[in-house]
């Protein structure tokens, strides 16, 4: 086979640089290395040609009509290919994924595994989206939620995670071990907190734990389950809250669990559009989901 006559690609490179930019030193800043080694190129360039392809003066960096020729060649080439290696970037990149759920979830509970989330879900590119209100999913716009109700949902792929309690909990520091312990405590309510139904409030908690003498609405008012917890951690109170939400406080002793009774609560869904369920990244998210929710 003939010997390619084309010159070597790096000194292409280094040309096109230098006639679009018209100076050895800004083709060097843009190419990373130093004006020495442009001139080298340009040297090897016109050396493997055997004809000057640009003038250079002490003020100036022109073009020779050969030199022209070559340029206007380069720089169609190099800009054909930025354009392809751009598209074939665009399509080997994740599609990006919106999942809502509420502020509480998201910072109590899926915020704090998201390293762990990345590692097993490494072509995941996912955004969130805080809401107390249920989020309608639309393709291209937010397309994933976990939800927190009855189930099923219409309109939507829907995947039970697992079935709720919601449980008091306190700081260690206000040294509760009995319901009876309960008067003495100061209560925190969650005024915003609309599942499940009807509301988990320490009126239908005190009915159903036989404990009477218990002012059941004193205390500190929230409203939102977040603010509420961040307030018992601090040990100024006992709030009744999803136990899934609290189990990782628990388990490192910021709270503790101090009565047996609890009050029904609903499930963890997670749901998304109709088809994106069958997309690889979002099916293995969805599972990923399952094996952090084991069955109660």
């Amino acid at each position: 086979m003939a010997r390619s006559r084309l010159p070597p690609l790096s000194a292409l490179r280094a040309f096109e640089a230098v006639a679009r930019r018209a100076s050895f030193k800004a083709a060097a800043d843009e190419l990373s290395v130093t004006p020495t080694a442009i001139s080298h190129q340009i040297r090897q360039l016109e050396t493997h040609l055997g004809f000057r392809v640009l003038d250079r003066t002490p003020r100036a960096v022109t073009l020779t009509a050969q030199g022209k020729a070559l340029y206007d060649a380069t720089a169609s080439g190099f800009g054909e290919i930025e354009k392809v290696v751009a598209r074939l970037y665009a399509e080997a990149a994740p599609v990006p994924v919106t999942l809502t759920s509420t502020t509480a979830f998201l910072s109590h509970w899926l915020v704090p595994r998201m390293a762990m989330l990345r590692q097993a879900v490494p072509t995941l590119d996912l955004r969130l989206h805080m809401s107390n209100a249920v989020e309608e999913l639309r393709p291209g716009g937010i397309e994933i939620a976990i939800r927190y109700g009855p189930g099923p949902y219409d309109g939507v792929a829907c995947t039970h995670l697992c079935d709720d309690v919601l449980v008091p909990v306190c700081s260690p520091i206000l040294g509760l071990s009995h319901a009876d312990d309960l008067r003495r405590a100061p209560l925190i309510h969650i005024d915003g907190q609309s599942r499940p139904t009807p509301r988990p409030d320490w009126s239908r908690w005190c009915a159903q734990a036989g404990i009477g003498g218990v002012d059941t609405t004193a205390g500190l008012r929230f409203p939102d389950s977040m603010l509420a917890v961040q307030a018992a951690i601090g040990g100024q109170g006992v709030v009744i809250v999803s136990r899934v939400l609290v189990e990782d406080a628990v388990e490192a002793g910021l709270l503790t669990m101090p009565f047996s009774q609890t009050l029904a609560g609903d499930a963890y869904h997670f749901v998304c559009c109709f088809g994106l369920e069958t997309r690889a990244d979002v099916a293995s998210l969805r599972v990923w989901f399952q094996n952090c929710f084991p069955a109660r």
